[in-house]
């Protein structure tokens, strides 16, 4: 599985199941990335990270595969919808393979402005509706490529890195036959929290609107060429999602994690001195 990217692996068919690192902390995903889990989500944009510190998670994840069977991968979620300078430091930062999440993604036309950020000029096998890539080039001198080791970075590139944009609004929801349609991007990613919030119901998974809303845009995307991905809704079963055609999901928080066994380890202590 190590020989073969994440995208690959998806695109072949497989599934991916891994949570989100809030904290920060170089531990927290080593120990996460050393459990097994098919990727890792760094997120920038709800947490403190940035791309210095972005840089030490990447290899606290990519160093825990010294005592770990499986190759976790990490996909970084950008702070903001199109800044292709951000795009480029994380790049540049981030060993293949990998992947990336823009969030906030509402039309077609940011869709490709992300794509062209994460491709060279005149290096992609397609040219993004004749546009191409605007990524500044310096690879022989950047940690992606290995400080310049890899030969075949830029070619790998191309292959081993997961291209995915969030959907979190009504309006991308509406959009997202065209966003799917734009050449680059791997994945659509759906963001139920900020779906529900888009129509004033913020967590009513319940309530028929959100629901209404949040099944008309996974159809959305089974109906086009992108893979579907997003984050799990509190309380919806991981297997109904991934039955529903999702090829990645995010279902977990580190923070949560750590105050859920928190919380049960001080209950287990008070019924002890009890």
């Amino acid at each position: 599985m190590a020989a073969i990217s994440l995208r690959q692996r998806l695109l072949k068919g497989a599934k991916s199941y891994g949570p989100m690192l809030l904290s920060d902390s170089p531990v927290a995903a080593e120990i996460l990335a050393g459990t097994g889990y098919g990727h890792i989500l760094v997120d920038h944009e709800h947490s403190p990270t940035n791309v210095r510190s972005g840089q030490a998670l990447l290899q606290a994840i990519q160093g825990a595969a010294a005592f770990s069977s499986v190759k976790t991968e990490p996909i970084v979620r950008l702070p903001s919808p199109h800044d292709p300078a951000y795009m480029k430091k994380v790049l540049d930062s981030m060993r293949l393979p990998a992947g990336v999440l823009v969030p906030m993604v509402d039309n077609a036309e940011t869709a490709l402005a992300v794509a062209r950020s994460t491709r060279y000029p005149k290096q992609e096998t397609s040219q993004l509706s004749g546009q191409g890539g605007i990524r500044g080039c310096a690879v022989p001198f950047i940690r992606g490529s290995s400080w310049g080791r890899n030969v075949d970075y830029m070619k790998q590139c191309e292959t081993d890195l997961l291209v995915m944009v969030q959907v979190e609004s009504l309006a991308g929801v509406q959009a997202i036959p065209d966003i799917a349609a734009v050449e680059g991007i791997d994945a659509i990613f759906l963001g139920p929290m900020d779906l529900s919030c888009s129509i004033g119901k913020m967590g009513l998974f319940d309530d028929e609107q959100v629901k209404g809303l949040i099944q008309a845009a996974e159809q959305a995307v089974r109906d086009s060429d992108c893979l579907l991905a997003g984050f799990r809704s509190p309380g919806r079963d991981l297997k109904e999602m991934f039955d529903a055609g999702y090829s990645l999901v995010c279902g977990s928080v580190d923070v949560r994690l750590l105050q859920n066994a928190a919380f049960q380890d001080l209950e287990a202590a008070k019924a002890a001195m009890e």
